[in-house]
Order: C-alpha cells, then structure tokens, then sequence
C-alpha cells in the first residue's frame, strides 16, 4: 500500500523564490551595486533578513496569544542588520528565512484564516507567503537583472494579484506626483487581466481592470510587474506606451515604488 503524500508546507510557497534569490546573492560581491538607487547587494541582504524577522514576530506573539507587536519602521529594524559584516549577515538572512517559515507553517496549519495587524491594517496571514515571493524574486532582479530565472519568477499570476490586491495603495505611497482626480491608466500584459493606475476619492491606487479601455502602457507580465514596483525592465523595448509620452510620464511618477 503506498503511503499518502506529505502534505505540502505553506512555506514551500516562496521555497523557489528563497532559493533564487540566495544563490544570486553567492554570486554577488556585497559591495555590488543594484536596481535599488543608493543600495548595494549588503543592504538588499539586509532588507530581507529585517523583513523576514519582523514578520517572524509578529506571529509569533499571534501563536503565543501575545499582543502582537507594532510592525516597525524599515530604518529601525534593518539597521542592526546593515551594521553587521557581510558574512555574518548572509547567515543571519539564511536564518531569517528559515525562522518565518516555520512560524508560517505554525499558524497557517492551526488557524488556515488566520489574520493579524500589520503596518496599520489586518493583513491575511497567508498573503505573507505571497508577498515573500514578490520580494525575494523582486530583489533577485535588482541584483542581476533580466535572465530566464527573473522572467519566470516574476510572470507568475499572484505576484500581480498581490501587487494589486494587498500592494494596492502602497506601490503609490512614495509618490510626490499629483494627478487630477479622475485619472486612469491601464496596464495590459497580453494573456493577463489588465490592471489599472487610478486616482479617485480614495487617493491613487492599484485595481484590477475590466472592459474594452485603449492601454496607456502594454508589457509581457514580467516587465509589467517590474513597473507597478517602480522598477524599469532592463531591455525598455518590453513596454510600449502607445498612449504618448505624457501620460507614461504620469504613470512613472505615480508608480514610485514599495
């Protein structure tokens, strides 16, 4: 009689992605300069093993019954981790990774529905999984750029789901650019749903779009996923913006970036 399958992780969710992601970072000099403006590879690095931790806290006070913590600011938690030499760091990002999956793995395989505060808001426990994706395979990118790997990490569906659904309003945050009230631009991958870059009574944001509208900016799903994140794909000729100069202008400045 074969025995039943192991029944997967929930962490074996973003597995693919940690992995990518670490091996790209051995074969990166940590003094390496990135896509992100004024970060090395040292701070990338530390970036995650911030955030991985941060997420790590909050549940597990969630699974402990502790009042879970204020999520903090990104300058206070990654700073320790900044200071530290690179060497140290890489372990300490091996070993963040590892300590929010488990504590990933615990709550969702005792509560599948559970959710928690987070920056302010209630955040789904299981979009976790999701938006660890998006960072590590946003984060490859920002290291070595465009290659096969970083095509198909970042083409998969739910990472635009999460940019859009959770990321919504916070891709726009940085944003200094006022746009009159009113504004929409679609953003079309062919084979994707359309997302678009509104600013209404809510303030800009990310939504899924729907109906037969003329798209301001058209890419395959990778390069599209890089500009909700204010990214720029390493060969422009991915996105076409057949709506003119100005209204691309626009959508840039709004999509700063998280």
């Amino acid at each position: 009689m074969n025995p039943e399958p192991t029944p997967a992780r929930p962490s074996d969710g973003f597995a693919a992605e940690a992995r990518a992601f670490l091996d790209a970072l051995d074969a990166t000099d940590p003094a390496a300069l990135c896509a992100c403006a004024g970060w090395t590879a040292h701070e990338v690095a530390a970036h995650l093993a911030a955030a991985g931790i941060e997420v790590a806290l909050n549940l597990e006070a969630y699974a402990d019954g502790r009042p879970v913590p204020a999520t903090r600011a990104f300058e206070q938690r990654e700073a320790p981790y900044r200071g530290m030499d690179d060497r140290r760091l890489r372990a300490e990002l091996v070993g963040s990774i590892e300590r929010v999956a488990a504590c990933l793995d615990a709550v969702l395989g005792a509560e599948p529905d559970a959710v928690v505060p987070w920056t302010g808001r209630q955040m789904v426990v299981a979009s976790f999984v999701t938006h660890l994706r998006s960072e590590l395979a946003l984060h490859r990118w920002d290291l070595v750029g465009d290659d096969e790997t970083s095509e198909r990490l970042l083409a998969e569906p739910e990472l635009t789901e999460h940019a859009v659904g959770v990321l919504g309003k916070a891709l726009l945050a940085r944003s200094s650019f006022v746009a009159p009230a009113g504004f929409s631009a679609v953003l079309a991958a062919p084979g994707a749903r359309d997302v678009a870059v509104v600013v209404d009574d809510e303030g800009p944001r990310l939504v899924a779009s729907e109906g037969a509208v003329e798209p301001a900016i058209i890419g395959d799903p990778a390069a599209r996923l890089l500009l909700l994140w204010g990214r720029r794909p390493g060969d422009p000729r991915r996105l076409v913006a057949p709506q003119g100069a100005a209204m691309l202008a626009a959508v840039q400045a709004l999509l700063a970036g998280y």
